[in-house]
């Protein structure tokens, strides 16, 4: 995991805890903390690198320079006829899946081989740091390559360097979805069986030639032979490279995994602030809400129709909107850290809107639901009757610091003045 996935996800811990700690009922709340505590579950699972290939390619081997030479327990080596998947834990273990699903620990050893149980897949659990950015699925040669890439977000394809990309392989990788090739290597083994640096070099720019646009990288690596753990073992047999080209791979997918579920955080967020507090509205502001809710519509129909332009239809909103925060809480637009030259054209110059289209409607509507979700923070009871005040407070800073609002949600904090009004409304 990168650093900025580790940063991202210890923001989500932190914010979803402080959410918990407030122990508001708020419907939307409890969505949000569910909502946060699922995208933490997601960004924490481990990758699956899947490795495939034909029969006697070398895939366990692979496995076993991935994870460290001499690592695999002798009983999994000697039985390729299962997947085996390895995974992290604090303390080593073999455990046998059942057709049904059900896990049993075996733990066998070469006086107790496991090809004469009836298990569907093998998992070996490893005290292994790297296990737990990704875990290593060996698949059997028997199996259809298709079946297991599904849940794959790498893919190492083995291929025996001395007869390296036959036609049969092709065929088979040209089976898998074409999102394979985004974060596949391909891997030829045997490295050792070639006569000279030379002709290494000619296997490596045939392969990269015959595979191009397939796979991200070639590596060959000396699979059948077994390392002594040294640096410079490793750098000879090809066990650096590959572990080098895996996590590469993994780092560069834990960050686009980050930006997705940053956006998707964001618009959670900014969901949650539409409908917090939604219930608790003063008796007398209901009318203002209602009469602003009106105007708004009428604005975002005619910007629907082409009557508005974006840029004026946003000058329009920022206005009504001044003119209902006022009503609803006198002082909070007129007050004294807002100049009163200030004018809602001036605040809407900073921002890039799109053009007339439907992105742009999209992204006034949610400006709407913002200013709607703003006055309905105005419009709540005041801390006096309401006790759960300044846990709605904290919540509220909370899920906007989530939301991480754009420059158009920045204008409207300078509308609303100070911190210290902020806090008061």
């Amino acid at each position: 995991m990168s650093k900025a996935s580790e940063q991202f996800l210890r923001l989500l811990g932190a914010a979803r805890e402080r959410l918990v700690e407030t122990r508001l009922t708020d419907t939307a709340l409890t969505y949000c903390i569910a909502g946060l505590a699922r995208m933490e579950e997601a960004l924490r699972r481990p990758l699956r690198v899947v490795i495939l290939g034909e029969y006697n390619s070398g895939k366990t081997s692979v496995a076993d320079l991935l994870i460290g030479s001499g690592l695999l327990p002798t009983s999994v080596v000697s039985n390729t006829n299962m997947p085996v998947l390895m995974t992290y834990a604090e303390t080593a273990a073999i455990h046998g899946i059942t057709q049904a699903g059900a896990r049993i620990r075996v733990d066998g050893d070469e006086n107790d081989p496991l090809t004469d149980l009836s298990f569907r897949a093998l998992q070996v659990a490893l005290p292994l740091e790297r296990l737990r950015t990704y875990q290593i699925l060996d698949t059997p040669p028997s199996a259809t390559p298709s079946s297991f890439v599904e849940e794959a977000d790498i893919v190492i394809w083995c291929t025996v360097a001395t007869r390296a990309w036959t036609e049969s392989e092709r065929a088979l990788w040209s089976t898998l979805p074409q999102r394979c090739c985004r974060n596949a290597i391909l891997v030829a083994t045997h490295q050792d069986s070639l006569q000279s640096a030379d002709e290494i070099e000619h296997v490596t720019k045939r392969l990269q030639s015959l595979t191009k646009g397939m796979f991200r990288e070639v590596v060959l690596v000396a699979a059948e032979n077994t390392p002594d753990g040294s640096e410079e073992e490793d750098i000879e047999s090809g066990a650096k490279a590959l572990r080098n080209g895996v996590e590469s791979l993994a780092v560069e997918i834990a960050d686009r995994r980050t930006q997705k579920a940053e956006k998707i955080v964001r618009r959670l967020a900014r969901l949650t602030f539409h409908h917090l507090q939604s219930n608790q509205i003063r008796a007398e502001a209901a009318p203002v809400l209602a009469d602003w809710e009106s105007r708004s519509n009428v604005i975002l129909e005619q910007l629907a129709i082409g009557i508005r332009t974006p840029p004026m239809a946003i000058e329009e909103l920022l206005q009504a909107y001044a003119i209902y925060a006022e009503k609803l809480r006198p002082g909070v637009i007129n007050g004294d850290s807002v100049p009163a030259s200030t004018s809602s054209r001036a605040l809407t110059t900073p921002v890039r809107w799109p053009s007339h289209n439907p992105a742009a409607q999209r992204l006034v509507t949610m400006l709407t639901s913002d200013l709607t979700a703003l006055l309905r923070m105005l419009a709540g009871n005041a801390a006096s009757l309401d006790p759960r005040y300044n846990d709605y407070q904290v919540a509220r800073r909370i899920v906007l610091a989530l939301a991480d609002l754009d420059s158009a949600f920045a204008a409207l904090a300078r509308m609303l003045g100070s911190p210290s009004q902020e806090a008061r409304a």
